[in-house]
C-alpha cells in the first residue's frame, strides 16, 4: 500500500511539476534504531537495517516538498514456553513534508533540514505495536550530499531521521542511511 502511494505520489509531480534539475530521485540503505526508554512501545524492538528511497521537487533554491518511505525490517524475538525462532518484520515509514536546502561550493555540496509528517505501517501483530496500528506521527530530517559530477545529475550523501508521537506509550523511530541521488 505504502509504496503504491509513494510511486503515484512520484507520477503526478513528475507529470505536474516535472522540470530538468528541479527534481531528485534517491534510494538508500542503512541502519534502523527503535529510540526512547522503557516507557516506548519500541522498546522491545531491536535494530535493524533500513532501506529507503524518496523523491524531492525543489519549488525554490532554499525549499523542496518531499515524499519517501523507510523500511525498517527488525528480526523480532518470540518468547513463550519452548524456544522460538525470531521473526522478521517491516515497519514502513511513509513520509511527507519539507526541507530547508543551504547549498555550498557553488552548488556542489547541499545540506538539508527539515520537517513533516509519517505515517507508520507495520506488519507485527502482537502486544508491541498493539496500540501503534497505522498512524501519523511527526518527523524530523537532516543530512548532506555532494555532487558526484560537474553537471550534478548524481549525488551523495547520508540522511537521518527521527520519528515519533505524542501517544502513550510513545513511538520513535531513527533511521541513518547512506543515499545515492540522480537529479533530473
Amino acid at each position: 500500500m505504502g509504496s503504491k502511494l509513494f510511486l503515484l505520489s512520484c507520477y503526478f509531480s513528475l507529470s505536474i511539476f516535472g522540470q530538468w534539475g528541479r527534481s531528485t530521485f534517491s534510494v538508500g540503505a542503512g541502519g534502523g534504531f527503535p529510540a526512547g526508554g522503557e516507557l516506548t512501545s519500541t522498546s522491545q524492538v531491536p535494530d535493524s537495517a533500513a532501506f529507503s528511497a524518496s523523491y524531492e521537487f525543489r519549488v525554490f533554491k532554499y525549499l523542496a516538498p518531499e515524499v519517501g518511505v523507510v523500511n525498517l525490517i527488525p528480526n523480532i524475538p518470540q518468547s513463550g514456553r519452548y524456544p522460538l525462532p525470531s521473526l522478521r518484520e517491516r515497519v514502513t515509514l511513509l513520509s511527507f513534508g519539507a526541507h530547508g536546502i543551504l547549498p555550498l561550493r557553488d552548488g556542489r555540496i547541499e545540506l538539508l533540514a527539515g520537517a513533516g509528517g509519517a505515517h507508520v505501517f507495520t506488519s507485527y501483530d502482537d502486544y508491541i505495536f498493539y496500540y501503534n496500528a497505522p498512524r501519523t506521527i511527526w518527523q524530523i530530517n537532516g543530512g548532506g550530499r555532494i555532487a558526484l559530477d560537474k553537471r550534478r545529475r548524481f549525488w551523495v550523501g547520508p540522511t537521518v531521521r527521527f520519528s515519533r508521537d505524542g501517544g502513550r506509550p510513545t513511538q520513535e523511530w531513527i533511521s541513518l542511511t547512506g543515499d545515492f541521488g540522480f537529479r533530473f
